[in-house]
């Protein structure tokens, strides 16, 4: 069997997508139709506005799914499973048929400028080898400010909370000796409560869109069980406030059976964290 990969924010690049944008016009297309500029000239130029959060959702999303059709098109690859992190799991709806690739852009076009709204309200820091005792203490010291956003492999997890609460946690896991704690270089809580206001404003808009039956399974970052298809609104909505829940996604994968993971989009992150979690 096989599931193939998608990944988060994170991932972009400076000169991604170079290799796919002329392949696929209609495409390039659409997305000038939809976003109003061009996207291949954020890729290429990189520097701040691709890593700013309205624009990179949008860029990689356009980039891991050209990247997935060019991909199909030369080997006509199927998989059995797919899973995207965090932005990643509309390339995953988008690999299974659940959503079109235009509404799939207007999607995350939506979803990067309502999370960038937030930028400023806090952050996010990565802990290495964690503690995750310690982690959990910490956590319910500080309350609901400070919490675990993605829960990548038994040696990495990423915390957000607001900006205070980092600090504090911050020292609290240093002096605990809770695992290494590295700043990320965004500006927002995603994957938290922070993400509230976020949450219900992009519930009406995925509300205005159209789904379908998946011709595959699609692996739900909230659950770490596949998607069950109903009210996908509700579930992407959600997706805003709630934890990536990726070592329990592989977990259950790798217990259907021989499995292989393939990455499709910039970068190998997520086949980094496969190794870190099958290795486990």
């Amino acid at each position: 069997m096989m599931t193939l990969m998608f990944p988060g924010q994170g991932a972009q690049h400076k000169g991604m997508g170079s290799a796919v944008f002329s392949q696929f016009p209609e495409q390039m297309r659409q997305a000038q139709e939809i976003l109003g500029y061009d996207l291949a000239a954020v890729c290429a130029e990189g520097g701040p506005k691709l890593n700013d959060t309205a624009y990179t959702q949008p860029a990689l999303y356009t980039v891991s799914a050209l990247m997935h059709m060019d991909l199909v098109r030369r080997s006509g690859i199927r998989a059995d499973y797919v899973i995207g992190h965090s932005l990643g799991e509309y390339n995953a709806m988008l690999a299974a048929g659940v959503i079109d690739f235009a509404t799939g852009l207007a999607l995350v076009q939506k979803r990067g400028e309502l999370m960038a709204r937030q930028n400023g309200k806090g952050g996010m820091f990565a802990v290495l080898d964690p503690d995750r005792a310690v982690l959990d203490g910490v956590a319910a010291e500080l309350g609901g400010d400070f919490s675990i956003a993605n829960d990548n492999a038994p040696n990495q997890v990423v915390c957000a909370g607001g900006t205070a609460a980092l600090e504090a946690a911050s020292r609290q896991i240093t002096a605990r000796q809770g695992g290494k704690v590295v700043p990320l270089k965004v500006s927002g809580a995603f994957h938290t409560q922070h993400m509230a206001a976020a949450a219900d404003e992009f519930r009406a808009f995925c509300a205005q869109q159209s789904y379908r039956k998946p011709a595959m399974p699609v692996m739900s970052n909230q659950s770490a069980q596949p998607h069950d298809g109903a009210d996908w609104p509700a579930r992407l909505s959600a997706h805003l406030t709630h934890p990536v829940r990726w070592r329990q996604s592989l977990a259950y994968l790798a217990a259907q059976g021989p499995m292989l993971f393939q990455e499709v989009g910039p970068g190998a992150v997520l086949t980094g964290l496969a190794k870190a979690n099958l290795q486990s």
